[in-house]
């Protein structure tokens, strides 16, 4: 009667423990991703951010997943929208050239000065022209009026372009924007000296480092969000993120800096008042069954089979109950993202904050699993045990 009683009492503190771990990963994964939105936004309120346009950033579905070059069909019906799409690719990933893919809307609406020739028409929008910088021009075939109708060849585009306008040089367009993987860019205008812009359906990007792709258009950040949820019904395996996100904005950098110490110090907590409580049942638990570790020792069991036997035990207890909460988070972020907060969230934060846990474990089952590793056979078996 009284081994079934204390075996209840440890389930119910095996639950207990499992219920708060569970918790502990949902409440780590909310909170980085709150952190993550609130610095996300900071970077919006820095950046250029051209007026009265709305931007969509075009990123990966998935942590691992990859994007196919833009179809065709993906392209005329974002154009049918009033959407310009830009392909963007920096000049340090490829052969030193700011390499623009566009449509003829896009430059229709930022309208780049020119210093000869023409830009690129809704009749070229398959063809293989390009408007390329005036110092690029110079370097290539001497003089402005030399280059235009001459050839421009590129191993990384893979493909020859004619040359039929030749732009200002350090002219500023925006091509860059952030997406949902948070790891873009600071600011949206790129100046560039080195830019080839090419008719986004005649020469496709594949998925490559360096490559942005967006879909800018005039109007709200609800127009925005109309064309995002209509791109998400097409067949193209796409997430995107509007940006600016229709969040609450924290203008002060005083109370922003303010609020996001606030949540990091409450995920602290959260995890240093946790793993108190979890090193001292613990280390109870190790102390209550010093008679089955002597047992096991006085058969010959090694200290690192005890160790490794509670190292597991408090992994099965913590870790997979946590682990299964960060995903839970993780999959809230559906709901959390109506709230007005502003929120980022990722598959690369939810393994973040499964390696913040994996630590957590480590560190409040390692003492107990080294103490138990080192008592006395002896002494368990006997009557007055200490665990020092």
């Amino acid at each position: 009667m009284k081994v079934n009683r204390r075996s209840k009492r440890k389930n119910r503190r095996n639950r207990f423990f499992i219920l708060q771990a569970f918790i502990i990963g949902v409440v780590l994964v909310v909170v980085s991703g709150l952190t993550r939105g609130i610095m996300y936004e900071e970077e919006l309120a820095r950046a250029q951010y051209p007026p009265g346009i709305s931007v969509i950033g075009i990123a990966k579905q998935g942590y691992y997943d990859s994007l196919q070059p833009l179809p065709l069909g993906y392209i005329a019906a974002v154009s049918e929208q009033g959407g310009m799409v830009t392909e963007y690719w920096e000049a340090r990933w490829n052969d030193g050239h700011d390499y623009l893919g566009t449509t003829y809307l896009y430059l229709e609406t930022f309208q780049p000065n020119l210093r000869a020739g023409r830009c690129f028409t809704q009749e070229d929008q398959g063809q293989l022209v390009c408007l390329i910088s005036e110092s690029l021009a110079k370097q290539l075939y001497g003089t402005i009026a030399n280059s235009l109708g001459q050839s421009f060849r590129s191993l990384s585009l893979t493909s020859e372009l004619t040359i039929i306008g030749v732009l200002e040089d350090g002219i500023e367009l925006p091509v860059k924007t952030l997406d949902r993987d948070g790891q873009e860019a600071y600011q949206f205008k790129v100046a560039s000296d080195r830019f080839v812009i090419y008719p986004v359906a005649a020469v496709q990007l594949q998925d490559w480092v360096g490559v942005y792709r967006s879909i800018w258009l005039e109007g709200s950040v609800t127009e925005a969000a109309r064309l995002a949820n209509y791109l998400k019904g097409l067949d193209y395996p796409a997430a995107y993120a509007v940006n600016p996100f229709p969040a609450q904005y924290i203008e002060d950098p005083q109370s922003q800096s303010l609020l996001i110490a606030i949540l990091v110090g409450f995920a602290f907590l959260v995890l240093f008042v946790a793993a108190l409580g979890m090193f001292g049942m613990q280390m109870i638990q190790v102390l209550r069954r010093r008679q089955e570790i002597g047992l096991r020792m006085a058969v010959g069991a090694l200290p690192r089979h005890i160790l490794r036997q509670i190292l597991a035990e408090t992994m099965l207890t913590i870790l997979i109950p946590a682990g299964a909460g960060a995903v839970v988070g993780y999959a809230l972020h559906p709901v959390i993202d109506g709230w007005e907060f502003p929120m980022l969230f990722d598959g690369g934060l939810v393994l973040t904050a499964f390696g913040i846990l994996v630590v957590f474990t480590i560190l409040v089952g390692l003492y107990p699993a080294w103490k138990g590793a080192a008592l006395d056979p002896i002494e368990c078996l006997g009557r007055t045990p200490r665990l020092n």
